[in-house]
């Protein structure tokens, strides 16, 4: 099981170190919102919910920030955190074996029916999704539920979070991921909850608007309507503040540096997308650079030096999508 999972994709994996989070104080309304979802009524309807939004918006900032929020009042049971830049994670080959491996360490109950379902079928891990799932999750945790170890949502733990699940780069991949998740809930009865993040994409917004997921799951859109203006402007001064106190020339900054007219136009270029604060903090905070230096390329005051290149990170992230 161990061999067949894939250590890297999980929320606290020491490849993922230092994953992008919510900046403390920054995007309390929908953090919040998912909360209340997360703690709902055990008859709820939706079962899924599906957080989306634009390229750069800060989804999986969020998701790992729910993670950590859960994994610390013990309710997360499994995640798996997509990425198409690494070969083991752009695929849900080890989806099923990742989830079922951290479900084994928070129940360790289902060992031995876990252990039984291996040893029946060595090559279950080459099957499809669906049976993967009947075999490594539905059946081992089958007598532990109908025992009434999920009867209170709010002491045990039942989420399983995904995101980015558009980096699956297979569109079938990702159909198949959301229908096999839709008849683990359905059909299975799995008493569980799935939080999963992605772009909008045509093929996903597809799948949610199929029969197979009708009545299963509700979705929360990062738009304008969660002031990503105000959180953004947040996170700006608090790093300038960071840099006046830490930066090793921290000296040579001025105590009202930046001036506020600077930060709101960082502001409204970032046009409430988090990646172009993190990615210009990032360049300006460099340990070998003057940060003021560093703020005046940003704002084309200064041309960047030769093969200086300070929105690499927003570069090739606009030139995948493009393409």
């Amino acid at each position: 099981l161990v061999k067949a999972a894939n250590p890297y994709a999980m929320h606290d994996s020491i490849t993922r170190y230092d994953p992008p989070k919510c900046h403390p104080g920054t995007r309390q309304a929908i953090v919040e919102c998912i909360m209340q979802w997360i703690f709902g009524s055990d008859d709820r309807d939706a079962l899924i919910l599906w957080l989306y939004g634009p390229a750069g918006a800060g989804k999986s900032a969020i998701l790992q920030s729910i993670a950590e929020k859960c994994a610390a009042l013990d309710i997360l049971l499994a995640s798996f955190f997509f990425s198409r830049f690494d070969g083991t994670r752009n695929h849900p080959g080890s989806l099923v074996a990742t989830i079922a491996c951290q479900i084994l360490t928070r129940i360790p109950q289902i060992t031995t029916a876990l252990d039984a379902a291996i040893v029946r079928d060595p090559m279950i891990f080459n099957k499809t999704l669906d049976v993967q799932i009947a075999m490594l999750i539905v059946g081992p945790l089958k007598y532990l539920a109908q025992s009434g170890f999920f009867a209170n949502p709010k002491s045990s733990p039942r989420l399983i979070l995904i995101d980015g699940l558009d980096e699956c780069n297979n569109e079938d991949h990702r159909r198949a991921v959301l229908c096999a998740i839709a008849r683990a809930t359905r059909v299975h009865n799995l008493p569980f909850i799935f939080l999963v993040s992605s772009r909008p994409e045509t093929d996903i917004r597809f799948t949610f608007g199929s029969a197979e997921l009708i009545d299963l799951w509700d979705s929360l859109v990062l738009d304008d309507s969660y002031t990503a203006h105000n959180d953004i402007r947040l996170f700006l001064n608090d790093s300038f503040q960071s840099i006046k106190e830490m930066h090793p020339m921290k000296s040579h900054i001025p105590s009202t540096w930046p001036p506020p007219s600077e930060v709101n136009t960082l502001v409204n270029k970032s046009s409430g997308q988090f990646i172009y604060a993190s990615t210009i903090i990032k360049y300006i905070s460099d340990i070998r650079s003057s940060p003021t230096r560093q703020l005046e390329t940003i704002l084309g005051v200064r041309s960047p030096r030769a093969g200086d290149v300070p929105f690499a990170e927003i570069d090739a992230l606009y030139k995948h999508i493009l393409s």
